[in-house]
């Protein structure tokens, strides 16, 4: 029950994140696509099909082409370079490097030790995180259903808010609905920005890192970075397992990734969230944490939205409490 909750959870998320995305075209595409002779806009509803027409029919086209080798990689190919990676003799040079750093034996006994438990975290949270892509991927035509909710989304949502603020009484409780939307509106819209913003940031980091490590195809694996930096926790680990798989200069990608992670997750990705959800550095980083404690890279995914809605809906309960509090004390 709990996994088909998190699924709903993850496709209303992709719902909510592609309509955002879109909301921006629907408006251009209608300014510039008018019929008949007094040359009117289309609707909403045309201006998104054909948004939709443009998208999905080279997607469908790209993929009709290239689903087998994607198949034949997820299944074959990435659980082979994961046994690569963490393979005893990838991890060999890291030791020598360590044997003959200047230190004192036992310290350098400990680092090496701590060293070897590191890696086998990795290889383990590794290993269960492509287990959990690989049996997503079964359930991958579910991802059909996010563009049909962000089309009733998209369509339907400034209908349902007319609707709804007419059957709350006028007055304060009327404003301060309108109020909580469009807080929650902004929540949501600073979520997709700031998950933007890492794609493009890791985009063009992993290009300039990749074509200065020399890494083969270094701009085509710095933009499928940036374009798998929109899927917490599962697309930088295929971004590490792709980049490795090529053969060559493991070791320096590897180091690479890894420094870029930590900046990333710990100093960049945090103040996008900061600026555009209003949450502080330390409660991104907690709430990424009980989200991945709580239910892996789904709890990841979902944890940043509802962290937002949360913290909206109780900015507004006080401020509504507090009021009337005020109206009572007055009365």
């Amino acid at each position: 029950m709990l996994r088909w909750i998190e699924g709903a959870g993850v496709l209303l998320l992709l719902s909510v994140f592609f309509s955002y995305v879109l909301a921006p075209l629907v408006p251009r595409v209608r300014k510039r696509v008018r019929l008949g002779r007094r040359q009117r806009p289309i609707s909403d509803a045309a201006a998104i099909v054909l948004i939709y027409i443009c998208l999905f029919v080279p997607a469908a086209i790209a993929w009709r082409l290239s689903h087998e080798g994607v198949r034949h990689w997820i299944e074959v190919t990435a659980p082979a370079s994961v046994d690569r990676l963490f393979d005893r003799d990838s991890m060999r040079p890291v030791e020598v490097v360590l044997g003959r750093a200047p230190l004192p034996e036992s310290f350098r006994r400990r680092l090496i030790g701590a060293t070897t438990s590191l890696a086998a975290l990795l290889e383990r949270h590794t290993r269960d995180t492509l287990a959990e892509a690989i049996a997503a991927g079964r359930h991958s035509l579910w991802l059909m259903v996010a563009p049909v909710i962000a089309f009733f989304l998209l369509t339907a949502a400034p209908a349902f808010q007319r609707s709804a603020l007419r059957v709350l009484p006028h007055g304060h409780l009327q404003w301060r609905f309108e109020e909580y939307l469009r807080d929650v509106n902004s929540a949501l819209a600073g979520y997709v920005r700031a998950q933007a913003g890492a794609g493009l940031i890791v985009g063009t980091a992993c290009v300039a890192g990749f074509l200065l490590v020399g890494v083969p195809s270094a701009i085509s694996l710095g933009v499928l970075a940036g374009v798998l930096e929109l899927v917490p926790v599962i697309g930088p680990l295929a971004m590490l397992l792709v980049a490795t798989a090529q053969g060559e200069r493991v070791i320096a990608v590897i180091v690479f990734l890894l420094v870029l992670r930590v900046v990333q997750d710990l100093w960049v990705y945090p103040r996008l969230v900061r600026s555009g959800m209003h949450l502080s550095t330390t409660a991104v980083l907690v709430t990424i944490w009980i989200g991945a404690a709580l239910a892996g890279a789904a709890g990841v995914v979902l944890a940043l939205p509802a962290a937002g809605c949360l913290s909206v809906s109780l900015r507004h309960w006080r401020e509504y409490r507090e009021i009337e509090r005020l109206v009572e004390d007055g009365g």
